[in-house]
Order: C-alpha cells, then sequence, then structure tokens
C-alpha cells in the first residue's frame, strides 16, 4: 500500500457536494505541515486546493476508488456514499463530518450519521479541526487499525433499505419539498 518510497499514502476527499469544504482541507494540510513524511493526495471539490501534495478539484468515479484501494489512511468528509465505499473497499475512514453553520452542508444529517457509526467502530470521527492531527498520527503510528476485511457487495442491503424506508416514512407530508418548472 505504501508509495514507492515506503511513505505511507493518504487520501482526502471532501466528495460532490457543491458546498466548500475548507475546515478539512485546511485541517489536513496544517498537519503535513508539521513535517509527517506521507504522500498526500485532496481531492478538495469547490474548497481551495491544499498548499501540500496532489491536488484534484474532482475525480471520476473510478479513479477515486482506485486511489481509496491503494491508500494508507482515507480522510473523508461524513456523507453516507464515501463511508460505503471504503468499507466495502475494507477501510475504516477517518470522517469528518459537515456543519450547517459553517456552510459546508444544508443541514446537520452526517453529524448523527458519524456519530452513530463511530460508537459502533465503523469510523474513526473527527468533530473539531483542531481534533484532525492527533487523529492522523494516531492513524498514521498504525495504519493497520483502520483496515477491516471488504464487505461483499449487497451485504445488509435489506437492513440498509428498510432503514432508509423508514427515515423517508418519517418526512413530514402535506409539503412539497420540489416547485414544478413551469
Amino acid at each position: 500500500m505504501t508509495a514507492s518510497n515506503g511513505t505511507l499514502r493518504v487520501l482526502v476527499t471532501v466528495g460532490s457536494d457543491h458546498h466548500p469544504f475548507d475546515r478539512l482541507v485546511r485541517a489536513v494540510d496544517k498537519w503535513v505541515e508539521t513535517g509527517v513524511d506521507v504522500a498526500l493526495v485532496t481531492q478538495h471539490g469547490t474548497a481551495r486546493p491544499p498548499e501540500h501534495g496532489e491536488a484534484y478539484s474532482y475525480m471520476p468515479h473510478e479513479e477515486l476508488m482506485a486511489r481509496m484501494g491503494t491508500t494508507d489512511l482515507l480522510v473523508t468528509q461524513g456523507g453516507p456514499m464515501g463511508i460505503i465505499e471504503s468499507r466495502r473497499l475494507g477501510i475504516i475512514p477517518i470522517v469528518m463530518p459537515r456543519l450547517k453553520a459553517e456552510g459546508e452542508v444544508v443541514d446537520d444529517h452526517q453529524v448523527d450519521l458519524c456519530r452513530h457509526l463511530n460508537e459502533r467502530g465503523d469510523v474513526w470521527l473527527v468533530e473539531e479541526a483542531d481534533q484532525v492531527a492527533s487523529v492522523l498520527d494516531r492513524a498514521l503510528a498504525n495504519p493497520a487499525a483502520l483496515r477491516i476485511d471488504p464487505i461483499e457487495p449487497g451485504l445488509h442491503v435489506r437492513e440498509s433499505v428498510d432503514h432508509f424506508a423508514a427515515a423517508v416514512a418519517s418526512l413530514p407530508t402535506g409539503r412539497r419539498w420540489f416547485r414544478r418548472r413551469s
């Protein structure tokens, strides 16, 4: 998994949401400035590009999955797809949920999801930017702690569909969510 020179690979991805996630990108940049020897790749979306490592606004899905599959440490926003895809590849991701108060997302749904998954041991949660360095240092000291057996596609699908259906059923009714175009 490590780079050809023995350096650990770190991949940061903010996903594809149009809201900038500078808080995560800046926190990882600050960590790299401490002198850690890593090969950093950041998919930063609409956030300002990082000052260190390779930077990409967006990557084709296949390329992102290939990079995820060869990284030692994965840091991602707290959206469900990035978490699901990393777990499917055998990676426990380090996650930072986007926050509504910071203009990073429309609501705080990622916070509850990430807290729940952290309690189960499915992710390593970082809620504050000043926690990023200590969590990454801990992960760097033992990257194997963030590896699991890859998850077979389709495993737990019924449970996930039922959970999603229950969440949708709990949404308010009688309210028009989207306006039709004339």
